[in-house]
């Protein structure tokens, strides 16, 4: 079982910004651009917070981050839906950096 790597304490603090502002707005998604004003984090905070969100999510086998053209990031409550557009695997580019 590959480790988690050791979160900064900025990368946390964006991460809970991040699941907080997703939770809230559950069971609707939001945008990257809504997360920044709900945050009044930077686009590259919410990357941050995103990226640390997935690495719990995936150590701890939580309901995962998705990511949708048509409802953004959302945590998912069909396990179906967590197929190739989920952003707790590990693939080569970020659902964070997707256009947003």
């Amino acid at each position: 079982m590959p480790r988690r790597r050791e979160a900064r304490p900025l990368a946390e603090h964006y991460g809970d910004l991040v699941r907080v502002a997703l939770m809230e707005a559950r069971p609707a998604g939001l945008h990257t651009h809504q997360l920044m004003a709900a945050t009044r984090l930077t686009r590259s905070q919410v990357g941050r917070g995103i990226r640390h969100v997935r690495d719990i999510v995936a150590a701890e086998n939580l309901t995962p981050i998705t990511w949708t053209r048509r409802d953004r990031f959302m945590f998912s409550d069909d396990p179906a839906r967590t197929g190739s557009n989920t952003t707790s695997g590990s693939s080569g580019r970020s659902s964070a950096d997707s256009p947003g």
